[in-house]
């Protein structure tokens, strides 16, 4: 109805009891005076919950040939009456465990409550009493066995409904919304209390948030690199899966890669969570997202400026989406207004940091840019509303003291944030090296050439004019 004439329209809607529409609660009734006299559905809260792998933000505008033409509010409300009936028909396909679950948590919440009455007058639904058991029960393998379920049933109800639907779906690339993340934004929270906090105890966390069981799973590796005896690169992991924030300090080829990809795949795994990974070269992001691709794990990307505009656009997309549960960036993108919204949209698990001794004057290559990382980072977590701070791993193969010192400085002062340190010794005892005296050029030569044809280990050859080593193959 083309009119504003609110006679006219209670006559064309009769005697109906609902009023469906698409974010219609918190947007069309309140600018009317028709709240209190229907029952109000509004798809748009139920799309996550029953559509979690492809949730209906807004409706398809397909009547629109420009983005600015008007509005057609019949074609709108078409739409919006075809999306109620797909999610009654998924509603009437869940469990009946899963029926009265959603009902316990969300029956008296506004947005929520008029969907729940109309499905009760249809059907019957089995009226709970202990609803942290059941869902215990139904999401067994799921969530951690011991999570304090019970705790956030009474105080985070409509987070924790969106959770499940969330965790219920076992298809990769499935995220919460944006819009719930940012209307909710304690949904990141109760994940990660269900599903990425371990309890080291049941079932579900020996399986999901082992590191030498993710170790074998992600990599095919049966141990953790050792350092001086020390298990330091297990260590490290596990202290990341325990949420934890902290600095490694191994040596080149030392396994930091790894040290951080296997928390960050399994956050992506359990959480769907992003790992944001903050690297100064744009050769070495690419080439750890290839090595991960070889391996068979595609769930990396990288946005830098070796990308054209269509790989650009990929890559961003699998942010967007869900599919990517690392994304590598230069500090300078952190500036970027396109790569903020998308970390907004994401339940952001962990920034890791690379080459950390950039943090210093002090250190080696030091880069003003990676000043800014923590201005960013408390940034997010302000728009997000996080009361908790995101944690944070650096990484660099060599640091004297005072580096370390600023490092873990920078990182206090600007989060809040106290870094656990793991420092394994920069001595290479895979490396041998002596010094053999030549007269003449000729006798070099002969030295040199009964070296590479005899080796057993990398020959180095260092040039006193230009000052440089390199390896002869």
């Amino acid at each position: 109805m083309h009119s504003d004439a609110y006679r006219k329209f209670k006559g064309f809607v009769g005697n109906c009891e609902f009023l469906c529409g698409h974010n219609i609660i918190h947007h069309d009734l309140k600018h009317t005076i028709l709240l209190h006299d229907y029952q109000a559905i509004d798809t748009l809260y139920l799309s996550p919950l029953l559509f979690p792998q492809k949730p209906y933000h807004k409706l398809v505008k397909d009547d629109k040939l420009l983005v600015d033409e008007l509005n057609n509010p019949l074609n709108d409300a078409i739409k919006a009456k075809d999306l109620f009936y797909d999610e009654y028909a998924k509603w009437q396909r869940l469990s009946p465990h899963l029926k009265s679950i959603y009902w316990a948590l969300l029956h008296e919440i506004d947005e929520f409550k008029g969907f729940f009455d109309y499905v009760e007058q249809s059907e019957t639904i089995v009226h709970i009493q202990d609803t942290a058991n059941i869902i215990k029960l139904e999401y067994s393998g799921k969530i951690c066995g011991n999570a304090n379920v019970a705790a956030v049933v009474a105080k985070y109800p409509v987070e924790l409904a969106y959770s499940l639907a969330i965790i219920g779906v076992d298809e990769p690339g499935s995220i919460t919304p944006p819009w719930v993340i940012h209307s909710y934004p304690k949904v990141s929270n109760v994940i990660h209390l269900l599903c990425g906090t371990p309890c080291d105890k049941c079932d579900y966390c020996k399986k999901r948030l082992d590191a030498h069981s993710a170790l074998k799973d992600l990599f095919g590796y049966d141990e953790f690199r050792v350092f001086d005896g020390k298990p330091m690169q297990q260590q490290a992991v596990e202290s990341a899966i325990h949420d934890e924030s902290l600095l490694c300090i191994f040596p080149t080829g030392g396994g930091k890669s790894l040290t951080f990809q296997v928390p960050a795949l399994m956050a992506g795994r359990n959480e769907k969570g992003l790992t944001v990974v903050i690297s100064p070269l744009q050769s070495l992001m690419k080439d750890q997202v290839d090595n991960l691709s070889g391996k068979g794990i595609t769930t990396a990307v990288t946005v830098n400026g070796l990308l054209d505009p269509i790989e650009r656009s990929v890559a961003i997309s699998q942010v967007a989406d869900g599919s990517a549960d690392m994304l590598y960036i230069s500090p300078e993108m952190l500036r970027n207004r396109t790569i903020e919204q998308l970390l907004l949209g994401r339940n952001v698990v962990r920034f890791v940091i690379d080459e950390a001794h950039c943090f210093s004057a002090w250190g080696q290559d030091f880069r003003v840019d990676y000043l800014y990382i923590g201005d960013f980072i408390r940034q997010l977590q302000e728009k997000k509303r996080m009361k908790h701070p995101i944690a944070v791993s650096c990484f660099t193969a060599t640091a004297k003291p005072k580096v370390v010192l600023d490092i873990c400085s920078y990182f206090r002062q600007k989060l809040d944030v106290d870094l656990r340190l793991f420092t394994a010794s920069a001595e290479r005892k895979n490396l041998r090296y002596s010094v053999i005296h030549a007269e003449s050029d000729n006798e070099k030569y002969g030295l040199l050439r009964s070296l590479i044809l005899g080796r057993k280990c990398p020959v180095i050859v260092y040039c006193s004019r230009t000052k440089r080593t390199r390896e002869i193959a």
